[in-house]
Order: structure tokens, then sequence, then C-alpha cells
């Protein structure tokens, strides 16, 4: 896909959709949907979904009457996160934006939860190390998004 462009000359020039855009934009909206999922099934105290994740009781229990600037925040990313690449499949620089929002929400949360709601203990280190390294991602992500917008390939 190519997307037309004034230069300083009042030429057009095109650029084209490069295609790690797709690969990574289809790679986030991925990682996304089955976080969509599982936020979903979390805070719907789903049982079967906690049996299948092997969480205990702890782990139901840090879910329950979830704080709401934490909801607030574990909200803003999901969604912020899913709709950052599809949005990115359009090449709107609006993506950048929803994906730092993503990002600084992810931070927010999880730097709370790591230092008041004893998160590493109750969801033992294998997510929380999942989830640090999607903090990571998320931040990637951005800079990504950012990088594209600098380059005039999002608009």
């Amino acid at each position: 896909m190519k997307k037309n462009v004034a230069n300083n000359n009042s030429e057009e020039r095109s650029i084209n959709t490069p295609w790690h855009l797709w690969v990574t934009a289809v790679l986030f909206i991925f990682i996304y949907v089955n976080g969509t999922y599982d936020y979903f099934m979390m805070l719907g105290h789903n049982a079967n979904y906690y049996n299948s994740k092997h969480y205990g009781e702890a782990v139901v229990q840090y879910f329950t009457n979830y704080p709401i600037v934490f909801l607030i925040l574990y909200t803003t990313n999901i969604f912020s996160g899913l709709f950052g690449p599809i949005i990115l499949l359009f090449r709107i620089r609006l993506a950048k934006t929803i994906s730092f929002v993503s990002a600084v929400s992810m931070l927010f949360l999880d730097a709370l939860t790591f230092a008041f709601r004893n998160r590493w203990n109750v969801l033992g280190p294998w997510v929380s190390l999942f989830d640090i390294g999607l903090l990571l991602i998320t931040w990637a992500f951005f800079f990504y998004c950012r990088m594209l917008s600098k380059k005039g390939i999002i608009k």
C-alpha cells in the first residue's frame, strides 16, 4: 500500500508501508485480543478459567473488589493496547498516542500493584515476569509507532 505525501518541492512522492508494520500490528492485535479475553475472564470471576490457569483462592481474592484506580488502569491498558495496533494498520498517527496511553497505564498498574497489592506473591513469579515482559514490549510498540511517525509512514 502506498500513501502519497507532498515534499518540500510540492511534488508528490510515495511512502510504501513497510512489511514489518503489518507483522507488528497483527502480533500486537493477537497479544491484546488474548489480554482482552483474560480481562473479562479474570474480572468476571470465571471459575473454570481460574482453574484452567491453576490459580488459587489468593488470585480470586486479588480480583474480588478490585480497587477502582487499578480497574481504570487495567481497562485503559487493555483497550488502548488493542485499538493502537488496529489504528496502526490504517497508518493513522493516533496509533502513537494510543500506544503511549497503553504503555503508561500498564506502567502505573504494574508499579502500583507490585508495590501495594503484593502482586508478585499472589500471581506468582511466572505471571509477574510475563506481565513485566508485556510491559516492555508495550513500550517497544510505542517507540515503534513514534519512529513510524517521525519517518512519515503514519500520518
